[in-house]
């Protein structure tokens, strides 16, 4: 009887040892497997510490270089070629991230192509900089030149400003007069408006060395009472230096020499059709108003 009980014993502590050993191994296979997750786990989150770092600095780079876009057009070409050479650097470290499955390989890895990438951005920088020194450059260069071409514009604005009124021709001696014509024909002074035939402008045309020798125009207009031209024998039209269309009472073309000329130019009409008041009489030569006075018709 004592036999069998000693059987049943050794058996029961041999299966008390194996469940001992089961329950280790078991034990030791869940610690290793969970120190296995907790390791997987740390190397996701600094993988992506790593993609956000990248990002980061990427955008940053870009923004930092972009800011300079617009400002001129050499400008503009620098940095198309800058975005041209950081896409490169970018898409070499997006292969890294595919490729490289160490983490501790892959963050040395990383951190020489983001050296070389804010070296990048530095050289970029740096012939922003020149560029824009020398655009400013240029920019005083032009200002100082344009200033300089107004100022030789002004000059010779003043210059022909000069000799335009040096060369203007001037009258001199105005005497106007009017009458009345008899019967045969001949005219005799009159002041009654009712009894007026002509009315005659002479004057003299001085001298000017300045103005050029050749054919001048001369005009005369009257004006009558109610603001009408008179207009005579020899009607003419012509604009003056203020773009004006003018009717003329009379006009003349003289040869000029550059010597004085006494002209007469008048409004003739063989009707008497003249009212009493106050008449205007200007003279134009070459189309500028170079005399102007009134007459009296009662």
């Amino acid at each position: 009887m004592a036999e069998p009980q000693k059987q049943n014993r050794n058996t029961l502590t041999l299966l008390l040892l194996l469940l001992i050993t089961s329950l280790g191994a078991n034990f030791y296979q869940w610690k290793n497997h969970s120190t296995t997750v907790i390791t997987h786990g740390t190397e996701v989150d600094s993988l992506i510490n790593a993609r956000v770092e990248v990002e980061r600095e990427l955008t940053s780079i870009t923004m930092e270089l972009e800011k300079y876009r617009g400002i001129a057009g050499n400008l503009d070409t620098a940095l198309n070629d800058a975005k041209g050479q950081i896409a490169a650097k970018e898409a070499e470290i997006r292969k890294l991230f595919a490729t490289e499955k160490n983490l501790e390989k892959l963050n040395k890895k990383l951190k020489v192509q983001m050296e070389e990438l804010r070296k990048l951005r530095d050289e970029n920088l740096e012939k922003i900089d020149v560029l824009m020194a020398e655009n400013q450059k240029l920019k005083e260069e032009n200002s100082s030149l344009n200033s300089t071409v107004n100022n030789l514009n002004e000059q010779k604005n003043m210059l022909e400003g000069k000799v335009a009124t040096a060369s203007q021709l001037k009258v001199e001696y105005v005497k106007v007069n009017s009458f009345k014509k008899k019967g045969s024909g001949k005219f005799v002074e009159s002041v009654l408006a009712k009894r007026t035939n002509k009315i005659e402008s002479c004057f003299t045309l001085m001298d000017n060395k300045v103005a050029g020798p050749g054919d001048k125009m001369i005009y005369l207009v009257i004006t009558a009472p109610d603001g009408k031209v008179l207009m005579g024998f020899t009607k003419a039209q012509f604009t003056d230096s203020d773009g004006k269309t003018v009717d003329a009472t009379a006009s003349q073309k003289v040869t000029y020499t550059g010597d004085k000329q006494d002209l007469c130019l008048a409004f003739e009409n063989d009707e008497r059709i003249l009212e009493a008041g106050t008449y205007t009489i200007n003279v134009y030569a070459e189309n500028v108003l170079v005399h102007a006075s009134s007459y009296l018709l009662k």
